[in-house]
């Protein structure tokens, strides 16, 4: 099971606490980071892309009011590509394209059930699942290529 850190600013602490009751009845490891409930886009952000780029967990889920916020803070980090979704399809193939290790959310734009939906696909989704085996290495080229531009980036 994939150790997850899971972090809401102040709008979105509702659809956290539905993640976090998800999450504990499927039998994830994770560890909610909410501090507090008053908490800004830019802590939020912060406290998963550090626990992310620092290894400490692989995965990560941040929400904001519209996820916005908490995706360009959490992917100022380095090493964490974190992916702002909407639906079922996109939070699956933003591990299986892109091989994000951070899922954004809004929880004003997301209903709790498609939510739950969609953490489920995205922590149960490997990297280049449901491509022909044929694709899978132009798929880790492109994600190599991303990490040297991050490397650039953060150097």
């Amino acid at each position: 099971m994939k150790k997850v850190i899971v972090c809401a600013e102040a709008s979105a602490v509702h659809l956290k606490n539905v993640i976090v009751d998800f999450l504990t009845r499927e039998g994830y490891d994770f560890f909610d980071a909410t501090s507090r409930d008053d908490l800004s886009y830019i802590e939020a952000g912060s406290i998963i892309g550090e626990g992310v780029s620092k290894g400490e967990y692989p995965f990560g889920i941040v929400m904001c009011g519209s996820g916005m916020g908490v995706n360009l803070v959490a992917n100022r980090y380095p090493g964490v590509y974190c992916g702002l979704c909407e639906s079922l399809h996109t939070a699956k193939m933003a591990r299986t394209i892109t091989n994000c290790n951070v899922l954004a959310l809004g929880g004003n734009i997301v209903a709790y059930d498609l939510a739950c939906r969609m953490v489920k696909a995205f922590l149960d989704t490997e990297f280049g699942e449901t491509f022909p085996e044929d694709a899978v290495p132009r798929l880790r080229k492109m994600f190599e290529e991303m990490e040297s531009v991050d490397k650039l980036t953060h150097s």
